[in-house]
């Protein structure tokens, strides 16, 4: 009798959103992940729970490579099911765009179509939906040539609407949100992204006044099967990254229950794309509005997916479970009180003073319920705790040159 596994997770790159699916499908199901990447580096290098495949010039070579890994999976694992997944906007793109070659031989490519994760993902035609579908946005302008709106005043955030143009370039000065004081500031922004090259619409909206804590992530799923949407998990931004290249990247995440109101946006939203898979919304309470306003959807699971396995809602097994093999799963809208985060207790502890959150977090230290997804303890190899607690001790100097400390 084979001991091969019944189905195979096939990842593409190794940033820490691809750590934290790997730790969850060995945490649910106890197998590998077959991982692609670039370079053996960071999050998933020294990792046991991964086999890891190793193609320098994956990007240039795509298709090619997507070929390649195809058919060697193929011949290692004949009998096994197997699902493909992306760890970031880009490669989702890439793996829609290019999914003939994984489906027809028999792979699943949870995504949705092109045509939908263009639609979804342009922040502008994203506005324009949520206005149709009665859910709040910020207020926001979208620039299409080079020149800041009059009407647009006071402090203003400037980024782009097409995150995978976008992330593809580099220049100087580049930031991945452009937090501006004034038009002027918002303008030059707009030049400099101009400049850098990129050629697509530019969103300007109203700077929402608030402390980290005002903001929010939501990570739901919605099966292709029934169109029901069976998992959303709310999560409490606790400390956010201010850092040029990470501007909004959660660093630590409060699972939180009781958001009615925001999964019914959710909801709409989903149902009015006819979106199935993972989408993750990024949000804030606009006190204004009263009301949580949403920023965007991710095609994906997010870079602080774990978040939602750290609270007890694993996302893999909805993967596997109902996507994959079609098979009845429970409704999973509670979690369980966690916080995720990868920062050191002394900077979570120094962010939080004074909040209404200090003493609740604190009782979760005590609990054992705090998880940062790098450091799990099944995977322990000595190089990677220390990667582990260099990475989190590295964000004393991030916090310091971000005026965060």
């Amino acid at each position: 009798m084979s001991n091969l596994p019944a189905f195979v997770p096939v990842l593409f790159l190794g940033n820490k959103g691809a750590y934290s699916i790997v730790r969850a499908f060995h945490e649910q199901y106890g197998i590998k992940t077959e991982l692609n990447v670039t370079m053996d580096a960071g999050p998933v290098a020294h990792s046991k729970i991964v086999n890891k495949h190793i193609y320098p010039d994956l990007t240039d070579n795509l298709r090619e490579h997507f070929i390649e890994v195809r058919d060697r999976v193929e011949r290692d694992y004949p009998e096994a099911a197997k699902i493909v997944l992306a760890s970031e906007d880009t490669f989702t793109e890439h793996l829609i765009t290019h999914r003939d070659i994984f489906e027809e031989a028999g792979w699943t490519v949870p995504y949705v179509d092109l045509a939908t994760l263009e639609e979804a993902t342009d922040k502008a035609k994203f506005y324009a939906k949520c206005e149709e579908v009665g859910v709040p946005y910020p207020h926001t302008w979208q620039v299409t040539d080079d020149q800041l709106p009059s009407e647009a005043k006071g402090k203003l955030v400037v980024k782009p609407a097409i995150t995978p143009s976008y992330q593809v370039l580099h220049f100087e000065g580049k930031r991945k949100i452009y937090f501006c004081d004034n038009p002027q500031e918002a303008q030059t922004a707009i030049h400099l992204m101009r400049q850098g090259g990129y050629p697509d619409p530019i969103i300007v909206q109203d700077f929402i006044e608030g402390a980290d804590t005002d903001q929010a992530v939501v990570t739901a799923y919605r099966s292709p099967h029934d169109k029901q949407i069976k998992l959303t998990a709310f999560g409490r931004v606790m400390v956010e990254d201010r850092s040029a290249s990470a501007a909004g990247n959660h660093l630590a995440i409060l699972s939180e229950n009781g958001h009615e109101e925001v999964y019914r946006h959710v909801e709409a939203l989903m149902t009015a794309y006819d979106f199935t898979g993972y989408a993750n919304f990024d949000l804030i309470y606009d006190h204004d509005q009263e009301a949580f306003v949403f920023f965007e959807l991710n095609p994906r699971l997010g870079l602080s997916n774990y978040y939602v396995t750290a609270g007890g809602q694993n996302p893999v097994y909805y993967y596997i479970e109902d996507y994959l093999f079609g098979r009845p799963v429970p409704d999973s809208f509670e979690a369980i009180p966690a916080l995720f985060t990868v920062l050191p207790r002394g900077l979570v502890k120094r962010r939080l003073q004074g909040t209404s959150y200090a003493d609740q977090v604190k009782g979760l230290y005590q609990e054992g319920q705090v998880f940062n997804p790098l450091a799990y303890p099944y995977d322990n190899h000595w190089r990677r705790k220390l990667y582990v607690k260099a990475s989190e001790l590295n964000y004393y100097r991030k916090f310091k040159e971000t005026g965060q400390l």
